[in-house]
């Protein structure tokens, strides 16, 4: 294929990317930080629960979006010089993808039981939810950085070749 035609799609594949992880991780941090509290203040728990579990569903198709666009443009800058950062972006993009799929199975468990209004069996499996959601925040974080990093330099980042 054409040097300049695989330059493109690099490209487009890249803004695909860093869209799906603007919404993803974007409307994570606002929800977080701004709305839930909100939501707690105006609310009870459960009623609270109620409305964050169904924004969350949104959340994760949302991660899954990005996610799929992710590994997609691992795939198309394989290429690319820089072996020890290609690996940790892929090592980063394998930890968020499984947390995701972790909270994907989770959710329904957590639904289950905030739809039996008993909050006690409920809020351990919570904590999980939460630090598991923390935890690939941070990830995701590190996955532009890396990726910034990457794409500082024509060929990877100096010196890491090979």
């Amino acid at each position: 294929m054409d040097h300049q035609v695989l330059r493109w799609i690099r490209l487009a594949v890249r803004v695909l990317a860093l869209i799906g992880m603007t919404f993803w991780l974007g409307g994570f941090t606002f929800y977080s930080a701004v709305v839930i509290p909100i939501l707690h203040d105006e609310m009870g728990g459960l009623e609270a629960g109620m409305v964050t579990g169904r924004v969350s569903n949104h959340l994760n198709a949302f991660g899954v979006a990005a996610v799929l666009a992710w590994w997609l443009m691992v795939v198309c800058e394989r290429p690319i010089n820089a072996r020890w950062a290609r690996r940790l972006r892929l090592g980063l993009l394998l930890i968020t993808s499984a947390i995701l799929a972790t909270l994907i199975v989770l959710h329904p468990v957590l639904d289950a039981r905030l739809d039996t209004g008993s909050m006690r069996r409920f809020y351990p499996l919570h904590q999980v939810y939460l630090i598991a959601s923390t935890a690939q925040w941070v990830v995701n974080l590190a996955l532009l950085a890396i990726s910034v990093w990457i794409w500082a330099e024509p060929n990877g980042p100096k010196g890491a070749a090979g």
